[in-house]
């Protein structure tokens, strides 16, 4: 539940880093749980204890490693391994994404012959499109395929035992995908970036593979484990990609690598990278069974949607002042943020006129922002509640964003890493309220379920805020106003945040479908044992 949507668009890196902070580690007293609720989670605690106690103490060789040894999990250590090769594949695409810019906008005859800048005011189209909006149409396509597809694939992953085989061939796929592309140039730029709107999807089919293993993991360790276990896959990506991110800007810099080439440096980099983690991660995840069986007379496909269909009505007649309105501001609140992070690429490469060295800088200033972001986050949430800290992260982007796309002009490189700065705070503080206000809000024993349907919340309006950017830049109005209109799809998220109940009911509301699910838990285990009689 804490990891459970890592994912998003190819240019979204910053905010995949701040899921999981101290603020999943406040106590029960500290956010004020109901006591029922408490008892309950103190038994899953006790669990977690029990399964160390079980695997026994720590060896001397254990000890100088025990961060990434996990007790001993084999699938905590794979999901370690496979984040630290999306991590990679996150900010190589940032980039790749520069380099498309550039290289589309010298076919469309924006680039000046003589300094190899692009041209200011230049309304040349090519391919149907002004370059900048061409390139923002790609999370479009990817959104959409993943709007679209990905219940099929949760159908997969949950009514067969292909989890581990889908989760292998989307990370070859991965791959093979980034190794083609480090031969992107003038003449092959745009079956390049279509392929790039494809590796935005297989990117999610891969993260919904890996974090079906998260609730098996959890029952496993425990939650108390399972919460350092979660720091751990954090920090490790967040580690890979600042040394991604060094080791890129260092060579490109020294090198005096143009855009082109910093980003076939990258992706020869991630090729190598991404061979390596994804192999280690996939090798540690064992087969799963399936979670389900497929209803009767139903495809893959038509089960998948059938799904989704029964848990938006199962949670609008039981999560009424909650988690209903909560993943209705998720479906606002992740299309806003996720889209600001990938236009934003976009315009400061052509807006702003920065380099690709110079944009791996500002997004390598944005990952320390993350890091006081979570702090704050952390602050926030127990001084109040986590709905209250949610609403104020979203109202802190809208106005930093706001504020960097008004200022901001070519040439102030030292205001454009300060706000860079900034939106690694507001991105630090947004996640972790976003997964703790979900984690607390889900009734323990529809993990699974409500998780999967967080990650789909997540992608299905994600393809609107690009595509709105997109068709104001192709009328010629100026970027900084379509990075407005991108936030501005957080005043629906912070509308249906402010139509929840009060805090202590939300959780109460929580505790009290727990009590239902634990009812029909037990009530199915008799049956089952029933038939099982009968049949002998």
């Amino acid at each position: 539940t804490q990891q459970s949507k890592q994912t998003s668009n190819l240019g979204c890196g910053i905010g995949r880093l701040s899921r999981q902070t101290k603020a999943f580690t406040m106590t029960e007293e500290e956010i004020g749980l109901p006591q029922q609720q408490q008892q309950q989670q103190q038994q899953q605690q006790q669990k977690g204890t029990d399964v160390a106690e079980v695997q026994g103490p720590i060896s001397k060789k254990d000890g100088c490693c025990s961060w990434c040894n996990f007790g001993g999990s084999k699938a905590s250590k794979g999901l370690n391994y496979l984040g630290i090769a999306r991590g990679s594949v996150v900010i190589s695409n940032i980039f790749l994404s520069t380099s498309f810019v550039y290289l589309a906008s010298l076919d469309a005859g924006c680039v000046d012959d003589q300094d190899g800048e692009l041209m200011d005011d230049c309304n040349n189209n090519v391919y149907g499109f002004r370059p900048a909006a061409l390139v923002a149409n790609i999370p479009v396509l990817a959104g959409l395929l993943s709007a679209f597809f990905m219940p099929l694939f949760g159908a997969i992953v949950d009514c067969t035992e292909h989890r581990r085989f889908v989760g292998m061939v989307s990370a070859a796929l991965m791959i093979v995908i980034q190794a083609i592309q480090i031969g992107t140039v003038s003449g092959t730029w745009y079956p390049m970036l279509l392929l790039q709107a494809l590796s935005g999807f297989i990117y999610q089919v891969q993260v919904l593979a890996t974090y079906a293993y998260l609730p098996e993991i959890a029952r496993e360790v425990g939650q108390r484990t399972m919460t350092q276990h979660s720091s751990t896959w954090v920090n490790t990506q967040f580690g890979g990609q600042i040394i991604f991110l060094i080791t890129v800007i260092v060579v490109a810099t020294f090198g005096e690598m143009d855009d082109v080439l910093t980003a076939q440096f990258s992706q020869g980099i991630n090729t190598v990278w991404s061979i390596i983690f994804f192999y280690v991660g996939w090798s540690f995840l064992p087969n799963a069974p399936a979670a389900r069986e497929l209803d009767k007379g139903k495809s893959l496909f038509t089960d998948g949607f059938s799904q989704i269909f029964r848990t938006v009505g199962n949670i609008n007649k039981s999560y009424k002042k909650g988690l209903r309105w909560y993943l209705l501001a998720l479906v606002f609140a992740e299309a806003a943020v996720n889209a600001f992070t990938t236009v934003s690429v976009v315009f400061l490469g052509d807006q702003l006129n920065l380099s690709g060295a110079e944009i791996g800088i500002f997004f390598l200033v944005t990952l320390l922002g993350v890091f006081p972001g979570t702090i704050v986050s952390s602050n926030v949430s127990q001084r109040t509640n986590p709905n209250t800290s949610y609403k104020l992260a979203q109202v802190a982007i809208i106005v930093v964003a706001t504020v960097g796309a008004m200022l901001l002009q070519e040439g102030q490189m030292a205001v454009t890493f300060v706000w860079g700065f900034s939106v690694g705070i507001c991105l630090g503080w947004f996640y972790p309220a976003e997964g703790l206000f979900f984690s607390l809000c889900l009734p323990a024993g529809q993990e699974a379920e409500l998780a999967g349907f967080f990650v789909y919340c997540t992608q299905i309006m994600g393809w609107l805020p690009p595509l709105i950017f997109s068709l104001l830049v192709q009328s010629d109005v100026d970027q900084n106003y379509g990075i407005l209109a991108v936030v501005c799809f957080l005043f629906p998220s912070l509308a249906c945040l402010s139509m929840t109940g009060k805090w202590d009911e939300i959780l109460e509301e929580a505790s009290q479908n727990t009590n239902t699910a634990v009812a029909v838990g037990q009530t199915r285990k008799v049956e089952d044992d029933d038939d099982e009689e009968e049949e002998e």
